[in-house]
């Protein structure tokens, strides 16, 4: 069985209205992204399913912490995370020219199965801040910080 397959939701089952799910994201989640910048996390993904009749959209919430290297000095840093999105789920196939959107999944007529593994990922790494600092300068590894303040062209 593929690890990410437990952050799939089977729907084929599910009754017209709203419906909850939680998962937990740890380290053997990042592990299954290839060149993933982050090492390590401990999140809470809340998925709100309204499952309509011809459709689905899904409110998911993110939260928790990941860690990274820190863009100064190459040591571990600790991030909070924290997104909130919404996911159209749709039948039949996208029309590239119209449906622009990372917004919007497409299923098949038989498909039963939401895969969410791979939107909660893009949604954590886009919740990223562009630095990834610590929060004060003294954190950061004082070996590196005078490296690159020996460096600095003056």
């Amino acid at each position: 069985m593929n690890y990410l397959s437990k952050y799939n939701v089977i729907f084929s089952g599910l009754s017209i209205g709203k419906h909850d799910f939680i998962f937990e994201i740890d380290d053997k989640f990042f592990e299954q992204f290839a060149y993933s910048e982050i090492k390590q996390g401990k999140l809470s993904v809340n998925v709100e399913l309204n499952r309509m009749s011809a459709s689905m959209i899904a409110k998911i919430t993110i939260n928790g912490k990941v860690v990274t290297v820190c863009d100064r000095c190459l040591d571990d840093v600790s991030i909070d995370v924290k997104f909130e999105g919404t996911l159209l789920v749709k039948y039949g196939e996208s029309d590239n020219n119209t449906d622009m959107n990372d917004e919007i999944i497409y299923l098949n007529r038989g498909d039963d199965t939401i895969k969410f593994a791979q939107y909660i990922y893009d949604s954590i790494c886009i919740s990223l801040p562009i630095q990834k600092l610590h929060s004060d300068e003294s954190q950061c590894n004082e070996e590196m910080i005078n490296i690159l303040n020996k460096m600095i062209v003056k």
